[in-house]
């Protein structure tokens, strides 16, 4: 159960504090650096076409860090991405297609190890699926010793998928390296679990997502993901055990039905918007780029809850990712300032408001 309380954000902006705040010995200025994949996806003109019929595709710039790195810019940040591309055609289709959303793509590994992976897409009745070729990919093979801790060390926050320690072990040390590094200097990071029916569920993937989790700042999963890393399937439980694992931000997307936003003892939900759904591809990392935005604005928690939900619901009304659907910051704000989306203080069943308040 969830109560609302204090539905207008205007009474509650007097008291409240930017998100920096959580984080008083972080960097109070740097770029967003990610850490990913790059990919090619093949996204079909129409919803009902299916993999195994003939059809016109759209070629688009994916992969989840691809696509987070041109969020973070298209919302104003400086941001960075590490990982390696090949030399192939679709590698620098990829590379110049990044660089020109305004990514910083100089620290980019090229390689003679492989091409770029690929994905395809339908959209099933119950969802959408993902048909990849990236096994052995370019991306993939990006290792520890492709790290330079000199580019982490100037970074503000570091930002990671989840889906990548799934890949093989030489990406998945490159993330747990790339986290002690950023660690060792003071850089906040972000992850995103971002957990796929398509990889690895259970037993040692849970165990390397929870110990990810665990090292977190800011962390994002989806209320599906929350459930599956905590073991709860109540709100407020799971938002205790998130909390408790160490990250002091927390943001649960709930698809149509909005986000959470969880720090320092205060839940905040913004409600799901209205608007027709082309197609939801980019919007889970989308969000996460608008979380790290919100944190170097220095944002107010109600009105993170907003910027976020509205870049993740703009995302969900076009179709492709990168260079289609990623919406600018001018076009978040004007969906903020048209009323459609709102945030909600919660309080907890039970607990007085001022003593939640001076929760951790």
């Amino acid at each position: 159960l969830l109560l609302l309380i204090k539905s207008d954000v205007s009474e509650m902006r007097g008291e409240a504090m930017g998100l920096k705040s959580l984080f008083p010995t972080a960097k109070p200025v740097g770029e967003i650096l990610a850490l990913g994949e790059l990919l090619l996806d093949f996204v079909p003109t129409r919803s009902d076409m299916r993999l195994s019929e003939p059809g016109t595709v759209i070629k688009t710039v994916s992969g989840s860090a691809g696509i987070f790195s041109c969020a973070a810019a298209a919302l104003g940040a400086r941001c960075g991405l590490l990982g390696k591309v090949g030399r192939d055609p679709f590698s620098r289709l990829a590379v110049e297609t990044v660089a020109r959303s305004g990514v910083d793509t100089s620290h980019m590994v090229r390689s003679e190890e492989g091409q770029i992976g690929l994905a395809f897409l339908e959209y099933l009745p119950e969802g959408r699926n993902y048909q990849y070729y990236r096994e052995n990919s370019v991306g993939s093979r990006f290792s520890a010793g492709d790290l330079d801790e000199a580019v982490i060390a100037q970074a503000q926050i570091l930002h990671l998928p989840g889906m990548l320690l799934e890949l093989n072990e030489s990406i998945r040390g490159a993330c747990f390296e790339a986290v002690a590094m950023a660690k060792r200097h003071g850089v906040l990071v972000s992850f995103d679990p971002n957990i796929r029916g398509e990889l690895r569920w259970g037993g040692e993937a849970r165990e390397r997502m929870l110990r990810m989790a665990s090292q977190a700042d800011i962390l994002k999963p989806t209320l599906a993901e929350a459930r599956q890393l905590t073991g709860r399937e109540d709100v407020w439980e799971i938002l205790d055990v998130l909390h408790g694992m160490g990250p002091k931000l927390v943001a649960i997307s709930q698809d149509k039905d909005g986000a959470l936003l969880s720090a320092g003892g205060q839940v905040v939900a913004s409600p799901g918007i209205d608007v027709p759904v082309v197609d939801p591809t980019g919007a889970g990392d989308c969000f996460a780029a608008a979380l790290c935005r919100c944190v170097q604005r220095d944002m107010p928690l109600e009105e993170a809850a907003r910027f976020c939900n509205c870049v993740g619901t703009l995302v969900c009304t076009k179709r492709g990712a990168v260079g289609m659907a990623i919406p600018s910051e001018a076009e978040v704000e004007e969906l903020m300032a048209s009323g459609l989306c709102r945030a909600e203080r919660l309080i907890r069943p039970g607990v007085d408001e001022k003593e939640q308040g001076r929760g951790a």
